[in-house]
């Protein structure tokens, strides 16, 4: 299974710069079936911070977020995510939630929300038949059924991708169609996000959002099979800057990963052990991770018994090496030969173990 940048909840949306001068946030609140004294953080994604903490008292609570935009994207949450809500929030934004439902939170005050809402509600029945469509893979039984549904199902996916295309196109100067952007610009690709960008007003391109849509579109090489690596150097655990070409191996695995990612976490103890089976053939790996958080980076390494060299620029998944390489899913991998040619993408388990049977016997 793997990570998609857009439901990753951790960092899959960053904060808008539209202001220097710092902005203060003020959240206020009631609360259904949630007990008094209970705990409720507000923080940012990137950076991954929190900006304040309450407790719920009389069904009620108060927090107060300040950051150097204007116009903001953050989460309320409880104690380790059990209810979480991200939403835009303004100056002045009240927040009606319900234990086990914060996503359908009652949100007012702020303009921006108020047409994510639209959107959402836009995109509400493509949404539902996807939801549909994938419970019906779930329990169908007949290969000729699946295939049909297979299709339907990428069908109302491309659909939704053009929805979210066309707000982008239709809105230049929304901070929401400069998030959409920022998110996708990967998965659509240089030429459409470029195209994309080259729409978005003066004000947009000037966020932060803008600015990694500018960082992505200069940096990608668009890397396929068959063509060459692109070389790069960040930051291994130590501090000492590595460079890709400095990996010495017949074949080289580039793996990007997060420590945030859950499948990342449950494949790297397979690649433990693929790792020592074929390290003393000439198997080497260079881990890439897509955080912004050293502590949690380096704990990570360590409870994952990482023997490889791993290396960050704390970019999170603005990570330049992960923009020069297109990632828009984690985990995803690169099999490189000696030649530098990549003869392999996203080789993981039994595929990878095959592979280098077939490479390193």
């Amino acid at each position: 299974m793997t990570n998609f940048k857009p439901i990753n909840i951790f960092f899959v949306l960053l904060i808008s710069s539209i202001s220097t001068v710092a902005q203060t946030f003020n959240i206020t609140g009631t609360t259904t079936g949630i007990d008094d004294g209970t705990w409720l953080y507000l923080r940012t994604s990137s950076p991954d911070k929190t900006l304040d903490s309450t407790r719920v008292m009389n069904g009620k609570f108060s927090l107060i977020g300040k950051t150097n935009e204007k116009i903001c994207q953050i989460m309320i949450h409880t104690s380790q995510y059990k209810n979480y809500v991200f939403f835009w929030a303004a100056q002045n934004t009240q927040l009606q939630l319900k234990n086990g439902e914060f996503k359908k939170a009652t949100i007012t005050g702020s303009p921006t929300q108020d047409e994510e809402n639209m959107r959402s509600k836009l995109k509400a029945p493509n949404r539902k038949l996807q939801d549909s469509l994938t419970q019906l893979l779930a329990i169908v039984k007949d290969d000729v059924d699946k295939k049909e549904l297979k299709e339907k199902l990428n069908a109302a996916r491309n659909a939704e991708k053009e929805l979210d295309i066309n707000y982008v196109k239709n809105n230049p100067n929304s901070i929401i169609s400069a998030n959409l952007l920022s998110i996708y610009s990967s998965t659509w690709g240089k030429e459409k996000s470029s195209e994309l960008y080259e729409n978005l007003s003066a004000n947009m391109k000037n966020t932060s959002y803008g600015k990694t849509i500018h960082d992505f579109i200069t940096l990608n090489k668009e890397i396929k099979i068959g063509g060459k690596f692109v070389d790069f150097e960040q930051q291994n655990a130590s501090g000492k800057k590595t460079k890709l070409s400095a990996i010495k191996g017949k074949y080289i695995l580039l793996e990007f990963w997060g420590s945030w990612c859950g499948p990342c976490r449950e494949e790297n103890p397979n690649l433990v052990k693929t790792y020592n089976a074929y390290k003393s053939k000439g198997f080497e790996i260079l881990g890439v991770a897509a955080d912004n958080n050293k502590e949690q980076w380096l704990k990570a390494i360590k409870d994952d018994q990482l023997p490889w060299e791993n290396v960050s620029d704390l970019k999170g998944d603005k990570n330049t090496a992960a923009l020069i390489y297109g990632i828009n899913a984690y985990p995803t991998n690169f099999l490189i030969d000696e030649k530098g040619i990549i003869i392999a993408k996203n080789l993981r388990g039994d595929a990878l173990n095959k592979k280098l049977q077939e490479l390193l016997p």
